[in-house]
């Protein structure tokens, strides 16, 4: 393989996203985790994978595995064949263009985020009038108000946070995958996106396991080559 694709940088997304499971035939994101590490193993070993993680999507990543029912034991094994690596942020440069967009896309999406607020108020107030405050029990305008709020805060997170790079962890994997020349393994938008208009390329997890499936498989095919080889050398002699 080339090195081109024998380099990958994981954010937290590549080992949590909930597709896994099926992929790998486990009952559980435990078992999950076990058998994506043999596999990582046996594509490092076999032929010279190499899967890398910043620090801060390893402690996230972390938090979110061990909170959700795998053992410290099977994130190890994981992490085993993981290389943790902070990218050199002083010294990886990014074009003035691409900031640029980034802030003026900022801005819009808080401009988009202010008019779902004010939408929202607006019901609020007229919700208010609707239901007087004798007329309608604590308990139902509790109701009310909390489906109202709830839908405030998808409403709001859609229009400023789906889509745009919103969090440090996966800015450290964009950034490392920058500076090895790596391909990204992520499943959010706003990284893929970010990542493609720095020149690189991004794969979805699922994706990265089919590679990983079929580098383990011929690394086995080989093996059993190798060994009914050497079982007919013995005979032969």
């Amino acid at each position: 393989m080339q090195k081109t694709l024998r380099v990958y940088v994981l954010d937290t997304s590549a080992i949590t996203d909930p597709r896994l499971r099926g992929v790998l035939g486990a009952k559980d994101i435990d078992e999950a985790i076990r058998r994506l590490a043999e596999l990582i193993a046996e594509a490092r070993l076999s032929h010279g994978l190499e899967v890398y993680m910043p620090p801060s999507v390893y402690e996230e990543a972390r938090r979110y595995l061990l909170s959700n029912g795998v053992t410290i034991r099977s994130f190890e094994e994981l992490a085993t064949w993981i290389t943790i690596k902070p990218p050199a942020r002083h010294e990886i440069r990014i074009p003035a263009s691409v900031v640029r967009d980034y802030v003026e896309e900022i801005r819009n999406r808080i401009t988009k985020g202010l008019r779902v607020a004010e939408e929202h108020v607006r019901r609020a107030f007229e919700i208010g009038g609707m239901y007087p405050q004798d007329t309608v029990s604590r308990e139902e305008r509790g109701e009310k108000l909390g489906t109202l709020i709830r839908g405030l805060r998808e409403r709001y997170r859609q229009a400023t946070r789906h889509g745009v790079l919103d969090s440090v962890e996966d800015l450290d994997a964009v950034l490392l995958a920058v500076e090895l020349q790596a391909i990204l393994v992520s499943n959010d938008e706003g990284a893929r996106r970010f990542a493609e208009t720095l020149g690189v390329v991004s794969i979805d997890p699922l994706r990265f396991i089919g590679i990983v499936l079929r580098l383990a498989e011929r690394a086995r095919a080989e093996k059993k080559e190798e060994k009914k080889e050497t079982v007919q050398e013995t005979i032969q002699s």
